[in-house]
């Protein structure tokens, strides 16, 4: 756990960080201008949720690599999947949750049927 209170993650965190919003700013741009419709509370809402999947994102695979003794020798990796990872966690993230949450639906059907 001390591992992510060193400057390394705090770097890696504000790049991230930076990255993102720069993602944001370029993607509210070109797709969503119509969408938000100039609620302005509505944007920094979008802008703070997306920094916060990134942020995690990124945290997430910088916790695995640390404990997981397997990857060990992959290490190096880290920052890089990571960083890659915390960029692409808006979508990827998501994904994840709708896939485990039809996989826990799925066993509970199977459960509530026996």
């Amino acid at each position: 756990m001390n591992e992510l209170f060193t400057m390394d993650e705090f770097m890696m965190m504000g790049l991230v960080l930076f990255s993102s919003f720069w993602i944001f700013l370029f993607n509210y741009r070109q797709d969503n201008k119509d969408k938000y419709a100039g609620n302005k509370w509505l944007i920094v809402l979008d802008l703070c949720i997306n920094m916060g999947m990134s942020t995690t994102g990124y945290l997430l695979i910088s916790i695995v690599f640390t404990n997981v003794p397997q990857l060990a020798e992959f290490k190096a990796y880290r920052y890089p999947i990571g960083y890659l990872f915390g960029l692409t966690s808006n979508v990827s993230i998501p994904i994840v949750l709708k896939w485990f949450q039809a996989q826990i639906t799925k066993k509970l059907n199977e459960a509530g049927k026996k």
